[in-house]
């Protein structure tokens, strides 16, 4: 499951423990972004990483990954997926991603070779429509090779841009993030202004 995380919250969490139940995985493993290609992350990628690394504290089936932020230069998933095929390549990877991020697919970087390294678990995001998601999911098989599948789990209407604005305006957090990820969040200062830390 890779994203800026910026912050991680608990739609993150809810979706990967969905993914669990619904797909029998072994395992998820959190991949921060280190330069994405379609987002800027705001925060420094110690802040993220130690982020994500306190939210999948409790879960022993949740796995960090430093992998993307050590990585020089632009993050693409196609690197990812053979750097883990690489270091396991007899596992299976299920990729985790939103539908507005299937939607985006056909502007990856060697999406077929993408469709080729891991299957896809594609979680509603509210405001998307299903109909359209599923049309690319018929396409995007044909046209790539490409094998995903609809969680039955949708997110939540939550977003890490929520979180910023909610510390920014001054208002709680609690509900939003893990209470080790708010509290890192107010000690480290984070999000209080638009600058970037």
């Amino acid at each position: 499951m890779g994203g800026t995380f910026d912050p991680i919250h608990l739609g993150h969490l809810l979706i990967a423990r969905a993914a669990l139940e619904e797909l029998a995985l072994d395992s998820v493993l959190f991949l921060p972004d280190g330069d994405p290609p379609h987002k800027q992350p705001r925060t420094a990628p110690r802040h993220r990483l130690r982020m994500a690394r306190l939210a999948c504290a409790g879960e022993p089936r949740f796995q960090v990954s430093d992998m993307e932020l050590k990585r020089k230069g632009r993050t693409y998933t196609v690197d990812t997926l053979l750097a883990l095929k690489a270091l396991q390549p007899e596992e299976e990877l299920m990729y985790l991603v939103g539908s507005d991020t299937l939607l985006l697919f056909p502007t990856w970087r060697m999406a077929e070779k993408v469709a080729r390294l891991c299957r896809m678990a594609v979680v509603m995001r509210p405001g998307d429509d299903r109909r359209a998601v599923e049309k690319a999911q018929v396409e995007y098989a044909g046209r790539y090779g490409l094998q995903s599948q609809l969680l039955r789990q949708q997110g939540p209407d939550l977003s890490s841009s929520q979180v910023r604005l909610a510390v920014q305006q001054g208002r709680s957090i609690e509900g939003m993030v893990p209470p080790s990820v708010a509290h890192y969040i107010h000690t480290q200062g984070l999000y209080r202004a638009e600058d970037p830390q």
